[in-house]
Parts: C-alpha cells; sequence; structure tokens
C-alpha cells in the first residue's frame, strides 16, 4: 500500500517544483491530487494507494505508529523542513526501514537514500 500524506494545499509555487499538479489543481488537497494523479498515471494502482492529510509527527504517533513504519517496505519524503526531516529519518531508523528523503533549493533537486544502520 502506498500511503501519501501531506496537510497542505496547492499554491501556485508548487506548480514549478512538483510534476503531479497543474493550474487546475491550486487551492486543491496536496495527497489526494498527487495520488489522484498517480492513479491516472498508472491505473495499476487503484486499491493500493492512500491519500491522507494528516502530517507525520509526534502528534500523530497514533495513525503512523511503529506497526506502520514497520509495514512499510520503503519511506520517500520530500518535506521542506528540517525538523520533519529529522523526525521521520528517526522513526525509519527506529523501524529500520529505508529512507528516500528528497528536496530541493531553486532549480536544484537532491535525493539522499538513508539504509538504517548502514549509511
Amino acid at each position: 500500500m502506498i500511503t501519501v500524506t501531506d496537510p497542505d494545499h496547492i499554491e501556485t509555487s508548487n506548480l514549478t517544483r512538483q510534476f503531479l499538479f497543474r493550474q487546475k489543481h491550486v487551492k486543491k488537497p496536496k495527497s489526494g491530487t498527487a495520488a489522484a494523479t498517480l492513479l491516472q498515471m498508472n491505473p495499476l494502482l487503484n486499491g493500493h494507494i492512500s491519500a491522507r492529510l494528516d502530517k507525520v509527527s509526534d502528534q500523530t504517533d497514533d495513525i503512523y505508529s511503529d506497526e506502520f513504519f514497520q509495514a512499510q517496505n520503503v519511506v520517500v519524503n520530500a518535506l521542506d523542513n528540517v525538523k520533519a526531516r529529522v523526525y521521520v529519518d528517526s522513526r525509519c531508523v527506529t523501524n529500520s526501514k529505508p529512507l528516500f528523503e528528497s528536496g530541493t533549493l531553486g532549480p536544484k533537486g537532491h535525493v539522499q537514500v538513508i539504509i538504517p544502520n548502514k549509511t
């Protein structure tokens, strides 16, 4: 199961750095729109993707519990603040899950692969 979660809504500034969003998506929830776009791109994802509006943080440990993380094969994030990145990284390390960390700064993007206790 792919879980896409983001409590934010799409802004015009997101359009230049996110290929899943178009002008018609502005003001819509990011997670639901991303999931719907992915389903259009790959209908085989039907029944295998869910969209949530929850922020992954210590306030949502009841949703994103150790059991949730342990059920994942991999975690992929695209977070825009250091506190959130550190939190997700710590949950992945605790649960021995690989993390694909990604982000942008201006026109540049980066991806870092983190394998707990190896990298």
